[in-house]
């Protein structure tokens, strides 16, 4: 388990470095900060399209359609890494808008929600990029393992608990919410892990001499890993504030 864009990099490592015109931590920044100022923009005028008065199946298929951009883009980015440049802007523009309609539907239930969750998925990504620039995981590898090692055991538990939710005798543990929030607990830090792994092999691959048109491979695959964290973030708070919410 690791992310598409990172793993294709990774897969094609003979193909990627140049002696010329190599990759540097400025355009990966870069290019990053584009595609997040293509997501917001896509969510806001999702956002504001919302407003406007838009049906209920303009909505839904906007919405399904969303998700269907964003996984054709990342097959297509993994495949060929040329194309990050494009599939990165699709995928932004048709998640930005997924997670912009998501995210008024939930803050017109629980106000103030997606503010707090995108506070906290700046605070998780400037806490993890802090871990790392400081040194303190010296042993890299271990943090790769323990990612693969989570995502795997996180798939199988999923599978678990989707077989159980088929039998009523185990309504009582799935509709716990104390068992709601350690799952959603293991996946943000499985997230996070993610993201520091992304880290690494950024930087490695700026060290190595990466040939700078993988900028947008690397900015393609944060891009990925900050909106999955906003993504988990958020259903932490979903549960949260309905928990809050219900004592009220």
């Amino acid at each position: 388990m690791n992310n598409p864009m990172f793993s294709n990099i990774n897969e094609n490592q003979d193909a990627v470095y140049s002696k010329s015109d190599c990759a540097s931590y400025k355009g990966i920044t870069i290019k990053t900060l584009i595609l997040l100022f293509v997501s917001i923009a896509s969510a806001a005028a999702a956002i504001a399209s919302l407003y406007t008065g838009v049906g209920t199946s303009v909505l839904l298929s906007v919405l399904i359609g969303s998700g269907i951009l964003g996984f054709i883009t990342v097959l297509i980015g993994r495949m060929s890494p040329r194309a990050s440049a494009v599939c990165g802007i699709l995928y932004a523009i048709g998640e930005g808008a997924f997670l912009g309609a998501l995210s008024l539907l939930l803050n017109l239930v629980y106000e103030g929600i997606a503010l707090v969750a995108i506070i906290s998925t700046i605070v998780v990504f400037c806490a993890m990029l802090g871990v790392f620039a400081s040194g303190i995981i010296r042993n890299k590898s271990k943090i790769y393992s323990f990612t693969v090692t989570l995502g795997i055991s996180l798939i199988l538990m999923a599978l678990v608990m989707l077989i159980m939710s088929i039998f009523p005798v185990f309504n009582s543990i799935m509709n716990n919410l104390g068992v709601m929030i350690a799952v959603e607990a293991l996946f943000i830090i499985y997230a996070c892990a993610m993201l520091l792994t992304n880290f690494n092999e950024a930087q490695e691959l700026v060290k190595g001499g990466c040939d700078k048109s993988y900028e947008w491979c690397c900015a393609f695959g944060l891009l990925i890993s900050i909106l999955y964290i906003y993504i988990e973030v958020l259903r932490l708070l979903l549960i949260l504030f309905q928990i809050f919410g219900d004592r009220n």
